[in-house]
């Protein structure tokens, strides 16, 4: 295992993908500056220092970024409308620290929804009305105006998923006990996943290649699955079905109808004793409905990255008893 001298500095240290990219980190050998706003209730260990601060104030962190070999941003802030802002300093500040790369975690919602088609790093991403799609581009968008120095890489995720937490497990999960989801057009859009260990792999592989002054990477297990697929292997650990289907249009209007609900639904629902099913807004109908492939061929050419992980294995890394499993720090 090879030692590397400089630390990582790592923000959103203590969240469902940081988590696993510190651990990783120091698997491989890397030294770890963990940036959190609290101290972990278990310590990390020797190769570990962690920082404690809050991103949405410079001035808890700057000095921890001296001597740091690259910065991985996997955090966001509580108040997404300064996130831009928030990340503008943290690259200002991490240049003039003379740190040489700056590894971004954005997303696949940059590019919208597309309908359909194949979707690479050469497509052109679309604004969304979605407020975290917005952020994320303006995020990149912030990025690729700076003129500060070194490598900056852009790893856009798919749906991270995966033991510990995060939306797409955890989260699904959760709204799973409690009532039923929407499968838009009988499941038939196309899921395109990564699972979170994969996703600190990648980031491993990038902090030790050098790359161009801007590099993008799509960041997918290159084999998309129908969401049918993902919600029944959902319900396989919840143990019971927990799922209703509906075309475009009929989503369209049920959410309309219970996304703000008046009184008297409300009401009518609590006495009628029906269950929950969770309304979609537009986007979110967009996302499900959504036959696009987002493909990883840049990174799996540029890179030599194949992800471990395809849907199969990367549902076995959960427990059967539909809880997920905590990562070991």
């Amino acid at each position: 295992m090879t030692i590397h001298r400089d630390p990582i500095f790592v923000t959103g240290s203590s969240g469902f993908v940081g988590r696993q990219i510190v651990k990783q980190l120091v698997d491989d050998g890397f030294k770890v500056r963990a940036l959190a706003r609290r101290a972990p209730q278990k310590p990390w260990g020797p190769s570990v220092e962690t920082v404690i601060g809050d991103l949405s104030k410079p001035e808890t962190y700057a000095s921890a970024l001296s001597g740091a070999s690259a910065v991985v941003h996997a955090a966001l802030t509580d108040d997404l409308s300064h996130e831009p802002r928030a990340t503008s300093d943290l690259r200002e500040l991490s240049a003039k620290a003379g740190v040489q790369k700056f590894v971004h975690l954005s997303s696949i919602v940059i590019y919208g929804n597309p309908p359909h088609g194949a979707i690479t790093e050469e497509t052109a991403p679309i604004p969304s009305s979605d407020l975290y799609s917005r952020t994320k581009l303006a995020i990149e968008e912030t990025l690729r105006s700076s003129a500060a120095g070194g490598q900056v890489i852009v790893l856009r995720l798919g749906c991270v998923y995966g033991p510990g937490g995060g939306w797409w497990t955890e989260g699904l999960l959760s709204q799973m006990r409690r009532g039923r989801l929407i499968l838009v057009n009988g499941g038939t859009g196309f899921a395109n996943m990564i699972h979170v260990a994969d996703v600190a792999a990648i980031v491993s592989v990038v902090l030790d290649r050098s790359t161009a002054a801007l590099e993008i990477f799509n960041v997918t297990d290159g084999v998309p699955v129908h969401w049918s697929r993902y919600f029944s292997e959902l319900e396989k650990i919840l143990g019971r079905g927990a799922t209703v289907s509906m075309n475009a249009a009929s989503a369209k209007e049920y959410g309309r109808k219970w996304l703000r609900p008046s009184l008297a639904r409300r009401v009518f629902r609590k006495l009628s004793g029906g269950q929950l099913v969770y309304p979609l807004d537009d986007h979110g109908i967009a996302t499900f409905a959504s036959r696009a492939v987002y493909s990883n061929h840049k990174a799996a050419s540029m890179l030599g990255f194949k992800p471990a992980y395809d849907l199969e294995t990367g549902m076995q890394s959960l427990s059967p008893s539909g809880e997920t499993l905590a990562l070991t720090q």
